[in-house]
């Protein structure tokens, strides 16, 4: 069998019939272990499995291209008695990173989003499921003043056809990789991590109620992703690194993910 060399490859986003020069994240796992040509290799834990799935697929080729270093490390993770511990860590930076991200599209949220990155490691399910409540309380309560003067109401757009519109562009992200990370905890997780969800979509809402949208020129769909646009892309480079993490399940160093607290960005801001 050939040897898999790394800096010859191109990674793709979907699995491929054959092995060739171009081929999936978990393909090349399974190529550089000396496995068949298999989407699923042996020897690639399932936790990481669905993570690089989800994460080759969605990200820009140059982006995957970055994926290509973590091969070495993830061709020997099957049995290693460490996916519940990545699914932890998935889940404390779904609510520590990428839930605040989504919250401060809306200014009168940042203080909702500091409370949420400042904190201590989050690594019970309880925990998480305890801490969205007041962000989501807080997200509703901003909701209705933009719903009800937004752009869309004089063209004939219903509330459903725009929550749609938000929801297929948070499912093509690359950071609902972290969500296929909570793998080996879905059972408990889901609730709570469909309350996360349930809180960006809200977030975005009002970002895309008060961003400038003439319906002549841009779609729904074109108006709703250039508004989640910025934040997609931060948090691509900030999922990578989550990803790197998840490989041996090493947690972020004392400081968290963050190397700042956004609460005291936040409050050096003034009043929301």
């Amino acid at each position: 069998m050939e040897t898999c060399d790394l800096g010859t490859i191109t990674i793709t986003g979907k699995a491929t019939p054959v092995r060739s020069s171009s081929v999936s994240l978990p393909e090349a796992v399974a190529w550089f272990a000396g496995e068949r040509h298999s989407h699923r290799p042996r020897c690639l834990s399932p936790v990481l499995l669905a993570t690089s799935s989800v994460l080759s697929e969605r990200l820009a080729h140059a982006k995957r291209q970055r994926l290509k270093q973590f091969v070495p490390g993830l061709a020997a993770t099957s049995g290693d008695g460490l996916d519940r511990q990545r699914s932890l860590l998935a889940m404390d930076w779904l609510v520590r990173v990428h839930t605040p991200a989504w919250l401060r599209l809306v200014p009168s949220l940042n203080l909702a989003a500091a409370c949420l990155a400042e904190g201590a490691p989050v690594l019970r399910v309880a925990e998480a499921a305890e801490l969205i409540e007041a962000p989501l309380a807080a997200v509703r309560r901003a909701s209705w003043g933009p719903w009800t003067s937004a752009p869309w109401h004089d063209h004939g757009i219903s509330g459903a056809d725009v929550s749609a519109a938000v929801s297929r562009a948070l499912s093509a992200l690359a950071a609902d990789a972290a969500v296929a990370a909570t793998l080996d905890i879905a059972g408990t997780f889901l609730p709570a991590c469909g309350r996360m969800r349930l809180a960006i979509e809200q977030a975005v809402l009002i970002a895309a109620c008060s961003h400038p949208w003439s319906s002549d020129s841009t779609t729904l769909d074109d108006h709703i992703a250039a508004v989640v646009a910025p934040t997609a892309h931060l948090l691509e480079d900030a999922v990578i690194e989550l990803f790197s993490r998840l490989v041996d399940a090493t947690p972020p160093a004392d400081e968290g993910w963050l190397a700042t607290h956004p609460a005291d960005a936040a409050r050096s801001a003034g009043p929301v």
